[in-house]
């Protein structure tokens, strides 16, 4: 079970450094248009000093603030990532330290460009497990230390960033109908390697780092199929009261068109932001639906849904019933 809460807090942290195609067509073989027609990318955010520490340090500290909640009152702390520059300690544990934030639960979870949505539903769940009354869910990302620049069908699809929520117990329950799901990647479709070192009985001793391996119309395939499958099991879960909105994984507009075109739902309905962000992986929802608060576009009331897929393969989704007034706009 999840504990009935609601999101009272978010935040974002993007890298100062932004990217356009026009930029990226001075490295490789490409330009805006070739880019743009097949992704809906125009720009992104690149990490040069930032570190994916310090991204979700930031995101994370911004969502707390805008909570109202201290340090002290945090329970649990979920963070999701696969580009962190430490295998341990956890980025969890480190937004804990940076923040101040006394003994509680601290812990990660890797489900790619899904893992915002699984780390949501963690939290949740470790708060009616733990009975505790406040957590943090964050998510960041530095994929572009991925990618190789060679590459020009997979580096010019990511950038870096980093998006949390603040989740608080309610008597109401505002996060609804969780759905969790993964099918054996057989195919290897979404592969990132992590640094490694050999040792001296495997050879050479040297470090390598390996760039992300992505099969793209595989991707494409999965994507498409598993964001309709799990909004149609979200809008029979809702019932009379439907959908309002949709929050999906920023991975390709082409994917996001393309449900839409299959689906009941109408263009309006969704929020799109990959055209300057690119692919954040994880922090991809937390990043659109704080932009979307803050651009005025999801407003407290709304019923939004988030849908996410990524490797493993994974997919997943939840109901939001949104309840934050943007401050910004009431000044």
């Amino acid at each position: 079970m999840i504990a009935p809460v609601s999101i009272t807090g978010i935040g974002k942290c993007v890298p100062e450094k932004v990217v356009t195609n026009d930029d990226l067509a001075q490295l490789v073989e490409t330009s805006d248009e070739w880019i743009s027609k097949r992704t809906g990318i125009r720009a992104r955010h690149v990490a040069v000093e930032e570190t994916a520490i310090e991204l979700a340090v930031s995101a994370a500290n911004s969502a707390l603030t805008m909570s109202g909640e201290s340090p002290a009152d945090v329970g649990v702390i979920v963070a999701c990532t696969i580009t962190a520059e430490e295998l341990t300690p956890s980025l969890a544990g480190r937004v804990q330290r940076a923040l101040n934030i006394p003994a509680c639960a601290a812990m990660d979870v890797s489900a790619g460009c899904t893992g915002f949505v699984y780390a949501l539903v963690t939290a949740a769940s470790l708060m009616d497990t733990l009975n505790k009354d406040v957590a943090i869910v964050v998510a960041s990302e530095v994929m572009t230390k991925y990618c190789d620049w060679t590459d020009r069908s997979t580096c010019v699809l990511f950038g870096d960033g980093a998006g949390a929520v603040v989740l608080k117990r309610s008597e109401v329950a505002h996060l609804l109908h969780p759905i969790l799901s993964a099918t054996p990647d057989v195919d290897d479709v979404i592969v990132v390697k992590k640094e490694a070192r050999n040792t001296p009985f495997t050879g050479e001793v040297e470090s390598k780092r390996e760039s992300i391996r992505m099969k793209g119309a595989d991707v494409f395939t999965y994507a498409v199929g598993v964001m309709e499958n799990t909004l149609n099991e979200l809008s029979a879960r809702c019932g009379d009261h439907p959908i309002d909105k949709i929050v999906p994984h920023q991975a390709n507009e082409k994917i996001i068109d393309f449900v839409i075109r299959t689906m009941k739902f109408r263009r309006e309905q969704f929020f799109v932001n990959i055209a300057n962000y690119a692919n954040t992986s994880s922090a991809s929802i937390p990043i659109a639906l704080c932009e979307a608060m803050e651009s005025g576009w999801l407003n407290a009331g709304d019923r939004v849904a988030i849908v996410g897929f990524g490797s493993g393969l994974t997919s997943g989704g939840a109901v939001i019933d949104w309840t934050i007034t943007n401050k910004k706009e009431n000044k």
